[in-house]
C-alpha cells in the first residue's frame, strides 16, 4: 500500500506541475467572436443538477451554449478520460468551470480525482481568482455562507475555490443520554469509558471510520509546515483500538440503537421527526469542529469566459433561478430553481439552504441541523494522505485480533508515514 501511495503522490505532483505549465503557456481554443461556448466538467453524480443548471442558464441566455463533461463512474474510463482531460488543459484548451467531488476518505473504493490536491492546484496557478467577481456580487453581502469554510478555498489572500457540500459528524443525542462534557475527542472517549451509559461505548465503537479527522486541517500549505501530531494521533489510536477490543463482545451482543452512535450529518435527514435529537458536533484531538469538502466549483485560469463562468458556479448558492420562475410565471414549468444547494448528499455550505434539503422538516429539527452547522471551525479538502490514514488504521483494527500480531507498533509505523506523506506535500 505504501508502494502505491506513493505513486499516486508522483502522479499528484505531476498533474498540478502539468496544470500550472499548460495553463501559463498556451492560450484558449479558437472560438467565433459572436458564441459563447461554457465548457464545464463534472463528476457523474453531480452531472444532472449541472445539466439543469446548464438548462436555466441557456434558457435566459441564448448568446451562451454550455457543453457538459461528465466524468466517467467507471474507474478504467475515468482514468482514460482523466488523462486526456489533463493533456487538454496542459494544451491551454481547459474547462471554464469545475464541479468537482470529493473521495470520502473511508469510501469503499476511491476513484482517480481529477485534481488530486485542491491545495497544491490552488497554489500551482491553474485557477483563476475569484475575488474581483465576488467583490462586486451582492450575494457575499447578505448570506448565510458559512465564513470558515469559504477559507478553506483561499490561498495567500485570494480565493481560488468555492465549496459547496460538507460533511461532519455529530452524536445524536436524547434528552435521557449523558450529554458528552469534554472538549477534545480523547476527552469525550474517556468520558464513554467510565461512563454507565452503555450507549455511549456504542457511539465510540468503530471511530476508527473517522480516523483522518481526528487532527484537521493536517497540514499548513502557504506556510509549507506540517500541523499533523504523531504523537497526540499515535495516542488516540492506540485507545481507539484497546476500546474496541474490551468492548467488542458486549457491543456486538446487544441490540445496538443506530439512532445513537457517530453519524455524518447527511443522515440527519433520516430523523424521527417525532422524537428530535440534540446533536453534538464530534471534535477532534485538538477541539475543532471540522468538516470536509465534499463538492467544489472553481474556475479554470485559462477560460476566456471567466465571468460567465463565475455566474454559473453561483447558480446553486444564490436565489436567481427562483426570482426568474416568480417573475417569468410562464416559464416556471419550463426552466429549473436551485435552492442554495448542489448536492443532495451532503450538507449544504448556507443556513438558508437547510429547510429544503430536509424536506421541511419540523422547526425544532432544523433549528438543531442550522445550531450544529454553525459550530463548526473550519473544513478542510480530502487528499491521499487523509485516504492513507483511514486505510492504514482500518487494516491495523482488522488485524489486531491477529496472534502476535504487534498493532501498537504498526500505528507507530503508519503515523511516521502518513506525516511524511504530508511533508512531501507541503514541500512540493
Amino acid at each position: 500500500m505504501r508502494k502505491q501511495n506513493m505513486i499516486r503522490k508522483g502522479m499528484s505532483v505531476l498533474c498540478v506541475c502539468a496544470l500550472a505549465a499548460g495553463l501559463c503557456s498556451c492560450g484558449t481554443e479558437e472560438k467565433s467572436e459572436e458564441e459563447k461556448i461554457l465548457r464545464v466538467v463534472t463528476d457523474g453524480t453531480l452531472y444532472t443538477d449541472v445539466e439543469f443548471a446548464a438548462r436555466f442558464l441557456e434558457g435566459v441566455d441564448g448568446e451562451i451554449e454550455v457543453r457538459i463533461q461528465r466524468l466517467p463512474d467507471d474507474k478504467e474510463k475515468r482514468e482514460i478520460e482523466i488523462q486526456k482531460l489533463r493533456t487538454k488543459i496542459m494544451a491551454g484548451k481547459g474547462p471554464d468551470v469545475y464541479l468537482l467531488e470529493s473521495v470520502r476518505e473511508n469510501a469503499a473504493e476511491a476513484v482517480m480525482p481529477l485534481l488530486e490536491n485542491p491545495y497544491q492546484t490552488m497554489q500551482s496557478g491553474a485557477l483563476a481568482s475569484l475575488d474581483e467577481f465576488m467583490e462586486k456580487d451582492s450575494y457575499w453581502e447578505d448570506n448565510t455562507y458559512h465564513e470558515a469554510i469559504l477559507k478553506a478555498g483561499q490561498y495567500d489572500g485570494r480565493q481560488y475555490i468555492i465549496p459547496m457540500s460538507v460533511l461532519y459528524y455529530v452524536l445524536p443525542r436524547p434528552d435521557d443520554m449523558e450529554k458528552m462534557k469534554g472538549d477534545t475527542l480523547q476527552e469525550w472517549m474517556q468520558q464513554a469509558v467510565s461512563s454507565d451509559d452503555f450507549r455511549l461505548k456504542q457511539a465510540f465503537y468503530g471511530l476508527a471510520l473517522q480516523t483522518a479527522r481526528w487532527i484537521q486541517p493536517a497540514a499548513d500549505y502557504e506556510k509549507a509546515e506540517v500541523k499533523f501530531d504523531k504523537e497526540r494521533w499515535k495516542e488516540l489510536a492506540r485507545d481507539c483500538i484497546q476500546f474496541d477490543i474490551d468492548v467488542q463482545d458486549e457491543v456486538i451482543n446487544s441490540d445496538i440503537d443506530s439512532r445513537f452512535v457517530f453519524k455524518d450529518s447527511m443522515e440527519v435527514l433520516y430523523y424521527n421527526e417525532q422524537s428530535p435529537l440534540g446533536l453534538q458536533v464530534v471534535p477532534d484531538i485538538e477541539g475543532r469542529k471540522m468538516a470536509s469538502i465534499m463538492s467544489y466549483g472553481t474556475v479554470g485560469m485559462s477560460s476566456d469566459l471567466k465571468q460567465e463562468a463565475y455566474d454559473f458556479l453561483m447558480l446553486f448558492l444564490n436565489d436567481r433561478t427562483q426570482k426568474y420562475q416568480k417573475e417569468h410565471s410562464e416559464d416556471s414549468m419550463k426552466l429549473p430553481a436551485f435552492y442554495g444547494y448542489l448536492d443532495k448528499s451532503f450538507t449544504p455550505v448556507q443556513e438558508n439552504a437547510f429547510e429544503v434539503w430536509m424536506n421541511y422538516p419540523s422547526e425544532e429539527v432544523l433549528q438543531e441541523m442550522q445550531q450544529s452547522f454553525r459550530e463548526l471551525d473550519g473544513a478542510y479538502f480530502l487528499t491521499g494522505a487523509e485516504r492513507e490514514l483511514f486505510e492504514g488504521l482500518d487494516q491495523i483494527a482488522w488485524n489486531c485480533s491477529r496472534p502476535g500480531y504487534d498493532w501498537s507498533a504498526e500505528i507507530d509505523k503508519l503515523a511516521d508515514s502518513v506525516w511524511n506523506t504530508y511533508k512531501m506535500m507541503v514541500s512540493e
